[in-house]
């Protein structure tokens, strides 16, 4: 699905965790999943929502009347940017990619959802000789990703539940789509690293992970990033007035659970 204009609900600039060096990430509004721990659920829908943050609330009652809140208890998430507003924005912070081999991140939701408007994007950041990554989920239409690879450094791509009819009932889609762009991905000169999200009880569990395991082996692949599970996405959900996953922990794995877990993965790939 090509959505030709984005809504970005967040610029990043100065982040040390979405890439080599210093970097500004673009998080865009909308993905295809539906994952119910996704850290950034504001991500998950195409269009702008409302977030409610009751502590900022004075009861002016302007919300009752369709006026600006006075307080900003209730905030407008996403926003329009042209791709030259976004490639000004970009290019301000340029000086740091330099100095740190550092460069732009683009997320989100799932930015591959917006070829159109990335295709006016990356080619003046290729121009300008910016590293270039991007985070997904992998639910995308090949063919119009393509077009975009020559632009394109480095893709951080998230692998979860492996069988698809477990992962099309807790993430809205089956993975057969996700799989199979993983595998062209994987087949061009693009640097792929495989992420792996440790959610206790969906994606670490030791089935899935087996499952995973053989398909890191048919692949031939020995390195891959893991990301820890973090509810810090529940108060955001209540702020949208979405509801919870009772099956989600309220707590995070502790580190040695985590390690635990990686190790249990690594023994099954090396």
């Amino acid at each position: 699905m090509d959505k030709k204009q984005p809504l970005i609900f967040d610029i990043a600039r100065g982040s040390f965790e979405d890439g080599p060096g210093v970097r500004t990430t673009i998080f865009f509004k909308g993905c295809p999943l539906t994952c119910p721990w996704c850290h950034n659920p504001e991500s998950q829908s195409y269009n702008t929502e409302t977030m409610f943050f009751p502590e900022d609330c004075i009861g002016c009652k302007n919300c009752e009347n369709d006026k600006p809140c006075f307080s900003l208890a209730r905030r407008t998430v996403g926003q329009s940017y042209s791709p030259d507003q976004l490639i000004n924005i970009l290019l301000e912070d340029k000086p740091f990619y330099d100095d740190s081999k550092g460069g732009v991140t683009f997320s989100g939701g799932e930015a591959f959802s917006f070829p159109h408007y990335l295709s006016q994007v990356l080619p003046v950041l290729k121009d300008y000789k910016i590293h270039v990554a991007f985070q997904t989920c992998g639910y995308f239409n090949f063919s119009d990703v393509c077009l975009l690879l020559p632009y394109i450094d480095l893709i951080y791509f998230d692998l979860k539940i492996m069988d698809s009819d477990t992962h099309k009932k807790w993430i809205g889609k089956p993975n057969t789509l996700i799989l199979d762009n993983f595998s062209k991905l994987f087949s061009t000169d693009v640097r792929i690293l495989p992420r792996i999200a440790l959610i206790p009880g969906f994606v670490a569990t030791r089935e899935n992970l087996d499952l995973l395991a053989r398909f890191y082996l048919l692949h031939d692949i020995k390195n891959c990033e893991f990301l820890f599970y973090h509810p810090g996405g529940n108060e955001k959900r209540k702020r949208l007035n979405k509801s919870l996953c009772k099956k989600l922990p309220e707590k995070p794995l502790s580190e040695s659970e985590n390690m635990a877990w990686i190790e249990y993965f690594k023994g099954r790939i090396l």
